[in-house]
Parts: structure tokens; C-alpha cells; sequence
């Protein structure tokens, strides 16, 4: 997995690319709670535009859910941004659109 940040008028943004499996979970979790943070102290939401993504495992899927858990306690909301069709599949089968806002470009618009 690789990482990369930047700003949107909304909030901090996280960038991951490549395959997120289970090896990478920890990396991955520590990466979602600067990104927490930095929304918690910039007042806005945590957008994590997910187009560079090829695959979650279970562990990563994992990792959302503690971030998000986390960012309820800050008043922060995580929006997953831009998953490709097969990601956005597994994030339903997973019932992740119950917990997360899913949307499909980052001025955070819903579906």
C-alpha cells in the first residue's frame, strides 16, 4: 500500500493506492487516525478517496471500522470517496454504506 495526503475544502484527504491486504493493516489504521485527527483539528470531515485502490482485506475493512469509531468520538465523519465498481461491491456486501457516507467524487456529493 502506498499513501498519499492532501486538502479539500471539506477536510483532509487520504490518498491510499494499491492493494491494502492484511499486512498492511497496522500502516493503514495509522494513516486513518492522522487523517482523523488532522479533520478534528480543522473543524471538517476526513474524505479517503479510495480510486487508487485495488483490493481491501478483511483486516483493512477491520481498520475502517476502529478508525471510524474513533472519529465518532472526535465529531468527525469519514466518507469513503471514489471506490472503483468491484471495491464499492465489497463495501456492500460488508453493509459499509450503513456506517459510512459512500460517495463518488470528492466534493463529497452522495450517491
Amino acid at each position: 500500500m502506498q499513501w498519499a495526503g492532501s486538502s479539500s475544502a471539506r477536510g483532509p484527504v487520504g490518498r491510499p493506492a494499491g492493494v491494502i491486504d492484511d499486512g498492511a493493516r497496522d500502516a493503514f489504521l495509522d494513516h486513518l487516525r492522522s487523517g482523523v485527527a488532522d479533520a478534528a483539528a480543522s473543524g471538517g470531515d476526513f474524505l479517503l478517496d479510495l480510486a487508487a485502490v485495488d483490493h481491501m482485506s478483511a483486516g483493512a475493512l477491520m481498520a475502517l471500522t476502529i478508525a471510524r469509531k474513533e472519529a465518532i468520538t472526535s465529531d468527525v465523519t469519514i466518507v469513503l470517496a471514489r471506490p472503483s465498481p468491484a471495491l464499492r461491491e465489497v463495501l456492500e456486501i460488508s453493509r459499509y454504506q450503513l456506517i459510512f457516507d459512500i460517495v463518488d467524487d470528492l466534493d463529497g456529493g452522495r450517491d
